[in-house]
C-alpha cells in the first residue's frame, strides 16, 4: 500500500491512464516505456493492486537471446506443442492457457517484461490476442522506440496507447527520498538528489538508502523538534555518498543489458567527463543507442552521462586494467583529433600516474575554480603538487579552501607558504589572503597586527624598488581595509563613515581585492543606516566586475549575491528580489551547497517581511542547519539570531541549548558538521550584531539604536500589536515615523505613512494606503490599514463597510498564508458570526427562503430577518446572492 501511495503521488498522470485502460471493458494494450529505473514496474504493481484489478494470468520474460527464436518469449506457455512453427497452433494454444487460468472472467491481464527485446512472431500474436480476445497486454521497455522494431509496430496499434516515464520533478525526488529516509529534507537537499540522481527513481532510492547507512544526513538538534513549531529538517551534508554494495548491485543491474562496448563508452565518460561524438566515433566506441534510451544525454553537442552518481558507480565498476587499457585508446584518438585535453581528462592522466605540465594542470585548476568546481579544482591541486611546485599554485589551493569554506586548512597552507616565497607579487597576495582567512576565523586584533608587521617587514632589503612599492601599496590598503573591516564587524570601535569609506574606494590604484572588500564594507554601512538603495547602487556593479576578475568571483560572489537579495526585500522590491534570488537555485552540482544556506536565509527574510511568520520559522531553521556545514559568507548567527527572534515573537521559548554561548554547544545527527567553524565564526558581524541588540542582548557600546534599519523592523512588529491609544501612549509610533521617514524604498516609505495615518480618525486615507500598498505587494501594510480603517467605520456605525474591508482583509491573508498577529485577530472578530447566524447561513446557501429557515430551526421568520440583517453587515454585503461567494474566512468563529 505504501509503494501504490507513493506511485499515486509521484506518477498521478501515468497511474490514472493505466488504470483507466485497465477498468474499462474490451481489449487494450499499453506500452510503457522508460530508462531503466524509471519506476515502470512499480507504476504497474501500484495500478494491479487497484481493487478490482485482477493478478495478470501471463507474464512474458523477454531477453536478447529469445528476440533472435520464433515466439521466444512465449515459449514458457507452449510446452504443450511439439513445434511452435505454426502461428495458428501457437495461437490456439495461447488461447488455451489464458482462458483455463480464469475461465472466461474479463480482462485476462498479460504482462511483458523487457519488451524491447520482444521477437516479431510473439509480437504479432500478443496484436491477435488483443484484438480478438478480451486481453489487456501492458509491455513495459526501455528507453524509447525504435522504428522498425517489433514493439514499435505493437504501440502503432490503434488499440494500444504508449506512455513514456519522464524523470521525477522535484516533487517526486522528494517524495521518493523522503518516503525512504523517513525526514523531512531541506530544499537544498532535494535539488542536490535531483543533480546527482538526474530524476531516476531507483537512483533516488538508491542515494538516500545509502545516506542514511553512511551518516552523511545532518540535524541540529538544538532547534525545537515541536512538529507544531517547525518539521525537523535534514540535509545532507556530503554530495555524494561512498559507493557501497548497494550502489554497487543498482550498477550492474541497470548495466546487464549493455554490450561491453557499450559498457566501456559508459566508463569513458565516467571518467575523462563529456565527449565529443566524434572522439568517441574515433575509439570504436558506441553511444548511439544509449543517447536514444536516454541513459546518455547530449549537452552542447557533447555526449554525457545522466547524472553525477551514475559517474561514481561506473568508475567504482572498473578495474584498474580497465581504466588503463581505456586511457591508452582514448589518448590516442584524442591526439590524432588535436584534441585539448579538459579538467577532468588532466584528472584522470594525474589519477593513473601519467605525467602532466604542472602549467597545464595550474590552467585547469584556475578554470574549474572559476566555475565553482572546487571538489575538482582541490583534486587538481593535490594530484598535481602544485603547493610543491611554484607559488601561484600554492596561491590557488588556498584561494580554494578559503572558496571552499574550509578557512583552517587555507591557514595552515598560507602560513607555509609565506615562509617560502620571494616573489613579492605572490607573497603579497598570499598576505592578503591570510588577513582576510584570519579574519573569518577569529578576528583576533593581535594575531592580525602580527601579520600586518611582518608584511610590511618582509620588504625592507629588496633590490626591486618598483616591485617593493606595488608590494607596500597593497600592505598599506591591506591594512586600512583590515581597519575598516574592524570597525564594521566587530563592536572594538566606532563605525566608519560612509565618507571615510569613499575616500578609501576612490583611489585608483586600489588592489582589486580591496575594492571588492571595501564596497562589500560600505554596502552594509548603507544597509544598516536604512539606505538600502544606495547599498543597491554600490552593489550591483559589483557582481558584474566580479565576472572579469574570476580568480575573486569564487570568494566574493556569493556574499554580493546575498547582499543584494537581502537590500531587494528589505527595500520592498519582492518581485525583483524572488526573481533575483530564483536566479541563483542552480541545477548545477557545485553551486547548490555553496549558494543553499545563503538562499534558505533569504527565503526566511522575505516570508517574514510578507507575515508568513510559520514558513519564515521553518526557513530560518533550514538555513541555520545548512549554514553548520557550509558557511563561506559568514551568515550562521545572523540566521541562528533571526531564528531566535521568530521563537520569541510566536511566544516560544528558546531552547537552553539553542540559548548557550556558541562554544558550549554541539550539534548532532547522523554526522557531525566536521572542520566547519560554527556560529562563533560570524556573530560578530554587523546584521549579526543588529538582531543580536533586537534580541536585548546587545554588545558592548552598542544598541538597538545604533542598527536603523533593524530598528525600524522591530518597531513595525511592535506597533502591529497596539491599538491606537495604546500607540499615543508610546514613544514607538513616532520613533518608527521618523526612522521610516528617512529609509529608502517602498516598504519604509509605506511604514511612515502607516504611522501617520494611525493618528487620524478618517478611514478613508487607510484605504488609499491599502491599495498602495496593495500594488507594492507590501501585504502586510495592506491588511494593516484595512483593519485600522474597518476599525474606524465601526466607531462610525458603519459596519456594512467595517465588514467589506475585513472580509478582503481575511481573503488576503488565507491566501497568503499570513499569521496577522493578535491585533487584526481582535479587530476579524468584530465580524465573526455566532453559531446560529453560520446555521442560518449554511440554509441560506442551500436555497431556503426566510420562512423555510424558520420552520427548520423552529424559530420565527422575523428572527432568521434580524440574523440575516446582522450577518450582511458583519460581512459588508448587500444581497443575499452574496452569501454563496462572501465565504466565512472573516465570519466563522476561528478555532
Amino acid at each position: 500500500m505504501k509503494q501504490q501511495q507513493l506511485i499515486t503521488r509521484t506518477r498521478p498522470t501515468e497511474y490514472n491512464q493505466l488504470l483507466q485502460i485497465l477498468q474499462r471493458p474490451g481489449p487494450a494494450g499499453v506500452v510503457v516505456l522508460g530508462e531503466l529505473g524509471m519506476g515502470k514496474t512499480s507504476l504497474v504493481e501500484a495500478v494491479l493492486a487497484t481493487p478490482g484489478i485482477e493478478e495478470p494470468v501471463m507474464k512474458l520474460h523477454c531477453t536478447p537471446s529469445l528476440s533472435t527464436i520464433a515466439h521466444g518469449a512465449l515459449s514458457p506457455y507452449l510446452g504443450a506443442l511439439e513445434t511452435i512453427d505454426e502461428p495458428v497452433g501457437v495461437l490456439r494454444e495461447l488461447n488455451r492457457s489464458l482462458f483455463s487460468a480464469r475461465g472466461h472472467a474479463a480482462p485476462h491481464i498479460v504482462i511483458v517484461e523487457d519488451a524491447q527485446f520482444l521477437d516479431p512472431q510473439s509480437c504479432y500474436l500478443l496484436s491477435l490476442l488483443v484484438e480478438n480476445a478480451e486481453v489487456k497486454v501492458l509491455a513495459l521497455g526501455n528507453g524509447s522506440l525504435q522504428a522498425g522494431s517489433p514493439l514499435a509496430t505493437l504501440a502503432e496499434l490503434g488499440s494500444f496507447t504508449t506512455v513514456v516515464l519522464q524523470r521525477l520533478d522535484r516533487n517526486g525526488v522528494r517524495a521518493v527520498a523522503e518516503g525512504v529516509i523517513g525526514r523531512r529534507l531541506g530544499a537544498g537537499t532535494v535539488r542536490l538528489i535531483d543533480v546527482v540522481t538526474g530524476g531516476n527513481p531507483r537512483f533516488v532510492e538508491a542515494y538516500a538508502a545509502s545516506c542514511m547507512e553512511q551518516g552523511t544526513l545532518f540535524h541540529d538538534d538544538r532547534l525545537p523538534q515541536d512538529r507544531s513549531i517547525h518539521e525537523p529538517v535534514w540535509i545532507v551534508a556530503r554530495a555524494l555518498p561512498e559507493i557501497d554494495t548497494r550502489l554497487l548491485s543498482l550498477g550492474r543491474e541497470i548495466t546487464r543489458g549493455l554490450s561491453s562496448q557499450e559498457r566501456r563508452t559508459l566508463l569513458l565518460l565516467a571518467l575523462a567527463g563529456p565527449q565529443q561524438p566524434d572522439l568517441l566515433e574515433q575509439c570504436g566506441l558506441p553511444y548511439g543507442r544509449l543517447v536514444k534510451t536516454g541513459e546518455l544525454v547530449l549537452n552542447g553537442g557533447a555526449v554525457c552521462l545522466k547524472s553525477r552518481l551514475m559517474e561514481r558507480i561506473v568508475r567504482a565498476l572498473a578495474s584498474e586494467q580497465d581504466t588503463a587499457q581505456l586511457h591508452e585508446l582514448w589518448y590516442a584518438a584524442a591526439a590524432e583529433l588535436g584534441k585539448a585535453h579538459s579538467a577532468r581528462e588532466v584528472l584522470w592522466c594525474l589519477e593513473i600516474g601519467k605525467q602532466v605540465p604542472s602549467e597545464l594542470v595550474l590552467a585547469c585548476a584556475e578554470r574549474t575554480a572559476r566555475n565553482l568546481d572546487f571538489t575538482l579544482a582541490l583534486r587538481l591541486c593535490e594530484l598535481g603538487k602544485l603547493s610543491q611546485q611554484h607559488g601561484q599554485g600554492a596561491l590557488l589551493e588556498a584561494q580554494v579552501l578559503l572558496s571552499m569554506g574550509r578557512h583552517y586548512a587555507a591557514r595552515a597552507l598560507l602560513l607555509r607558504l609565506i615562509d617560502q616565497l620571494t616573489d613579492l607579487s605572490l607573497l603579497g597576495q598570499a598576505y592578503a589572503y591570510l588577513v582576510e582567512v584570519t579574519s573569518c576565523i577569529e578576528a583576533d586584533g593581535a594575531e592580525l597586527e602580527r601579520i600586518l608587521d611582518e608584511w610590511r617587514q618582509r620588504a625592507q632589503g629588496h633590490p626591486d624598488g618598483e616591485a617593493v612599492a606595488g608590494f607596500m601599496a597593497l600592505q598599506s590598503a591591506g591594512a586600512q581595509a583590515l581597519d575598516f573591516w574592524i570597525r564594521v564587524n566587530t563592536p572594538r570601535g566606532p563605525l566608519p563613515s560612509v565618507a571615510e569609506l569613499q575616500d578609501f574606494l576612490s583611489d585608483p590604484q586600489l588592489p582589486v581585492q580591496a575594492r571588492f572588500i571595501g564596497k562589500i564594507m560600505l554596502s552594509d554601512l548603507h544597509s544598516s543606516a536604512g539606505n538600502c538603495q544606495q547599498a543597491l547602487e554600490l552593489l550591483e556593479p559589483v557582481l558584474e566586475l566580479l565576472k572579469e576578475h574570476a580568480p575573486l568571483q569564487a570568494m566574493y560572489e556569493v556574499r554580493v549575491f546575498f547582499r543584494i537579495g537581502w537590500n531587494l526585500l528589505y527595500l520592498g522590491e519582492y518581485e525583483r528580489a524572488e526573481a533575483f534570488i530564483d536566479s541563483y537555485r542552480q541545477p548545477r552540482l557545485r553551486s547548490i551547497q555553496h549558494y543553499q544556506g545563503a538562499i534558505s536565509l533569504l527565503d526566511g527574510i522575505s516570508h517574514l517581511l510578507q507575515g508568513k511568520v510559520q514558513p519564515a520559522l521553518a526557513k530560518m531553521a533550514e538555513s541555520v542547519t545548512e549554514l553548520q556545514i557550509v558557511d563561506t559568507t559568514q551568515l550562521l548567527a545572523l540566521a541562528s539570531n533571526l531564528y531566535r527572534l521568530l521563537l520569541a515573537r510566536m511566544g516560544i521559548d528558546v531552547p537552553v541549548a539553542l540559548a548557550t554561548a556558541p562554544e558550549d554547544f554541539s550539534s548532532s545527527g547522523m554526522i557531525s558538521p566536521s572542520g566547519q567553524l560554527g556560529e562563533e565564526s560570524s556573530e560578530q558581524r554587523i546584521f549579526a550584531r543588529a538582531f543580536a541588540a533586537g534580541l536585548g542582548n546587545p554588545y558592548q557600546g552598542e544598541s538597538l539604536q545604533c542598527f536603523p534599519m533593524v530598528e525600524r523592523e522591530i518597531l513595525f512588529s511592535l506597533t502591529r500589536q497596539l491599538g491606537d491609544e495604546e500607540l499615543a501612549e508610546s514613544a514607538k509610533g513616532e520613533r518608527l515615523r521618523a526612522l521610516a521617514a528617512g529609509q529608502e524604498g517602498s516598504r519604509a516609505a509605506l511604514q511612515a505613512r502607516l504611522m501617520e495615518l494611525r493618528g487620524s480618525r478618517l478611514g478613508e486615507p487607510l484605504e488609499q494606503l491599502a491599495q498602495e500598498a496593495l500594488s507594492k505587494q507590501d501585504y502586510l501594510v495592506v491588511i494593516e490599514a484595512w483593519a485600522r480603517a474597518a476599525e474606524r467605520y465601526a466607531q462610525a456605525g458603519d459596519q456594512r463597510r467595517c465588514g467589506a474591508l475585513l472580509r478582503r482583509a481575511a481573503r488576503l491573508i488565507e491566501q497568503h498564508g499570513m499569521q496577522p498577529g493578535k491585533y487584526i485577530d481582535r479587530v476579524l472578530a468584530i465580524t465573526e458570526l455566532t453559531a446560529r447566524e453560520t446555521e442560518i447561513v449554511n440554509l441560506a446557501r442551500q436555497g431556503m427562503n426566510n420562512a423555510q429557515i424558520a420552520r427548520a430551526l423552529t424559530v420565527s421568520q422575523r428572527t432568521v430577518e434580524g440574523h440575516l440583517y446582522r450577518v450582511f453587515s458583519k460581512l459588508g454585503i448587500t444581497e443575499r446572492a452574496e452569501l454563496d461567494h462572501a465565504g466565512l474566512e472573516a465570519g466563522t468563529t476561528r478555532k
